[in-house]
């Protein structure tokens, strides 16, 4: 990264620490808004913009889904109703599957589909069955046949549907008492789980609940987890996990060996202040969610930081208490009709965000990642 660009990243975190952070807790008491839809583009200039804030999703309005009165209900009350929004509440996980969104919404304990294509706003079928209701979901995944596993720290278990959303399944109520399990991921024919109350990942039989290995503590406090709160395993099967013990994210093949870390406490670019959501591209590109800086960071697959975006105050794509991430490549040509002109997709990256609606911030924040058409990288 040129020098010129290393320092003006630097200056734009402090300007988030030491400026724009109080203007946004202000704004939060402004009156009723009408909310932006002018493109905001990271790096900002002169730097060669990389990622476009593209749209966001609160409400089944942002989609183009309503639910409208059924005709039973108008002739019991006699009067219509305006039809109902469906909202997305407080969340943290995301999960991209099939072309939907999986939103795992930990204040409603709910898990709502979104299809942006289509404009469908659903919840999970299985949450109407006494055994499938869900107290805190936190995250969300699928292994190869599509059944879905979600991560409930209010039932201190992980919740298995079929791939039709059915309730399945749960598990995990027999690991160690301070067992918090936060996250899920699949590697193969495995399931990962990522466990706060243990500081650990535990590696489960998907069939059964069963564990079969763990890996992420030992003697060596520079290699083991501290307080971990996410997680995400990349393509080769390289394991990320963001700490807020030491604020910084450690790197294990999936063996469980160290390979190493970045990060760590402080105002610097490069540094963290409360990470939380992670993620990895396919061209082993870093994506780490900061919730103290409001901020999401890049970085290289040798941990060089490479840019970041979604800063408070700014007209569009500011981000606020953001929590979960997503990388993919599904529905890019839906999304491309909301970047500007010759700016061309190649990535799209959702961000959740837990507070901030009221100054037009989204629920969810869809940015997406590509140049100019004509440049090199």
């Amino acid at each position: 990264m040129p020098a010129g660009s290393r320092n003006r990243i630097r200056a734009v975190v402090a300007i988030v620490f030491y400026i724009l952070i109080p203007t946004m807790i202000l704004s939060g008491c402004a009156s009723e808004q009408v909310c932006s839809t002018k493109p905001t583009f990271f790096p900002p200039p002169p730097d060669e913009p990389r990622i476009q804030w593209l749209t966001g999703i609160t409400s089944a309005e942002d989609v183009g889904a309503r639910e409208s009165q059924s005709k039973f209900s108008l002739i019991l009350s006699g009067r219509e109703r305006p039809d109902i929004i469906k909202k997305i509440g407080k969340a943290n996980g995301i999960t991209p599957h099939n072309n939907k969104l999986y939103v795992a919404e930990t204040s409603h304990g709910r898990i709502t589909i979104i299809d942006p294509v289509t404009g469908t706003f659903e919840y999970l079928k299985g949450l109407a069955t006494p055994k499938g209701v869900l107290q805190a979901p936190t995250s969300i995944t699928f292994d190869k046949e599509g059944n879905l596993y979600v991560a409930d720290t209010g039932r201190k278990e992980i919740v298995v549907y079929d791939k039709e959303g059915n309730y399945r399944d749960a598990f995990g109520k027999d690991f160690d008492k301070a067992s918090k399990i936060v996250a899920v991921a699949f590697f193969g024919d495995s399931l990962y789980a990522l466990d706060l109350g243990t500081s650990r990942i535990r590696v489960l039989d998907p069939k059964t609940g069963a564990e079969t290995r763990s890996f992420g503590y030992n003697e060596k406090p520079n290699q083991s987890l501290r307080a971990p709160v996410d997680f995400t395993i990349d393509a080769a099967g390289a394991v990320y996990v963001t700490n807020r013990g030491n604020n910084k994210v450690i790197k294990y093949d999936i063996d469980g060996n160290f390979l190493g870390s970045f990060g760590g406490i402080g105002e610097r670019a490069g540094n963290f202040v409360r990470p939380k959501g992670i993620t990895v591209d396919d061209a082993g590109r870093i994506y780490v969610v900061d919730a103290g800086f409001n901020i999401v960071q890049l970085f290289d697959d040798q941990f060089r930081l490479l840019t970041l975006f979604g800063w408070p105050g700014l007209e569009t794509g500011s981000l606020n208490l953001p929590s979960g991430i997503a990388v993919t490549k599904e529905n890019i040509s839906y999304f491309q009709q909301f970047a500007v002109p010759g700016f061309k997709l190649e990535l799209l990256i959702y961000v959740v965000n837990q507070y901030g609606q009221e100054f037009c911030i989204p629920r969810i924040s869809v940015y997406g990642l590509g140049q100019m058409e004509g440049k090199k990288e």
